[in-house]
């Protein structure tokens, strides 16, 4: 039997072709091995957004894992941004990657919280389209196309890639995405859409499309947040001594400054802030940011330096939107998106604090702030 091996970052596996390690509900309508295949209309595409695409009503689903349902036999194609993206491991996995997809907002829904800024697309393995008891015809009718996006996903992120089950994050690159609609069950998938619609499966992925979104998102115009990459050195910010800076020990991600809290290995705080007014007849609002995390400590299992992104709204609540540590160390910079849509309409202060313990020293380096208005 043919055996498919694949090399990337010291990883190795081999697996037969059409090898039983897919899934199995409605295995063969996700893959393109259906009855049914033959009428989806690949010539005929149907442009959406990613606001229209998950707006299209939930149809009522087959009982059987063989036949589509009508809306489920269109391909669609969307301009979105592709904020990260996973292997689908363990015992029972396939390799599928598992996309998280989003609109220049860069929200997208958690496991028990669904946003209706993002959708799910996935990249299916070619070599499990026989699914997890081996009772599904292969080929997929959509073959070729299955391996061809996805050896365009491995080479475009051939560095970097993570075949473990880690997330690799994708920092909201723009793409164009071609994939047949279908529509899973919910079972707390990382960012789905209200009604479960995904392209899956992903017939071909286009980074950084002509006519497709800007390399980085939008911010509203005017620009809510003042001097957003440092490059003005402390203007419009407020922040402990030292934190803006540029010092070369830590680069920027543009430019020459950035914000570098943290780093001493001693008891010491950091601060950066600026206060901005949220327009309340938003619809969604995001902050994000580019954040690297650089760590002399030891341990994999101690937080002992963190970070905490948090709001202070206008009654003088603070919020914290989630702590970071040395645990997430990393090379280079990832980007960070946070919900900010709670405090439209209010004057906030977005707030970055630094802790740092008596020891080994942990670095946060922050640059090119955003603020992306719906």
């Amino acid at each position: 039997m043919q055996r498919v091996v694949c090399v990337m970052l010291g990883l190795v596996y081999a697996q037969p072709a059409f090898a039983q390690c897919g899934g199995s509900e409605r295995w063969a309508v996700k893959v393109g091995a259906d009855a049914d295949a033959g009428l989806v209309a690949v010539n005929a595409p149907v442009t959406k957004t990613v606001h229209e695409l998950v707006a299209i009503p939930r149809p009522t689903i087959p009982s059987d894992d063989i036949t589509r349902a009508p809306e489920e036999r269109t391909v669609y194609v969307v301009d979105a941004r592709l904020v990260k993206f996973r292997a689908e491991t363990g015992k029972t996995g396939d390799l599928d990657f598992h996309m998280v997809i989003s609109d220049d907002t860069l929200q997208f829904s958690s496991k028990t919280v669904v946003s209706p800024h993002s959708f799910v697309a996935e990249i299916v393995n070619p070599d499990c389209v026989g699914g997890r008891n081996g009772d599904v015809p292969t080929p997929s009718v959509f073959q070729a196309e299955l391996v061809s996006v996805r050896e365009k996903l491995m080479q475009q992120f051939q560095d970097t890639l993570d075949l473990t089950g880690g997330w690799n994050e994708a920092n909201g690159v723009p793409v164009r995405l071609t994939g047949v609609g279908f529509f899973d069950r919910a079972h707390g998938q990382i960012g789905r859409a209200g009604s479960i619609i995904e392209l899956h499966p992903l017939l071909d992925i286009e980074f950084s499309p002509a006519g497709g979104p800007s390399p980085t998102p939008a911010p509203a115009s005017p620009a809510l947040l003042q001097n957003p990459g440092f490059e003005s050195g402390a203007q419009a910010w407020t922040a402990t001594n030292g934190v803006i800076t540029d010092d070369p020990k830590q680069p920027a991600h543009t430019g020459t400054f950035k914000a570098w809290l943290g780093g001493y290995g001693t008891p010491h705080t950091d601060r950066l802030s600026q206060d901005v007014t949220l327009p309340s007849t938003a619809t969604a609002i995001s902050l994000s940011f580019f954040m690297h995390i650089a760590t002399e400590e030891q341990t994999t299992t101690n937080a002992f330096d963190t970070l905490r992104v948090q709001v202070r709204d206008a009654s003088g609540h603070v919020a914290t939107l989630q702590t970071f540590s040395n645990l997430q160390a990393a090379a280079g910079y990832s980007l960070k998106t946070f919900n900010l849509t709670q405090f439209r309409g209010q004057t906030i202060r977005i707030q970055l604090e630094v802790v740092e313990d008596n020891g080994s020293a942990t670095s946060f380096v922050v640059d090119d702030f955003v603020i992306v208005i719906e």
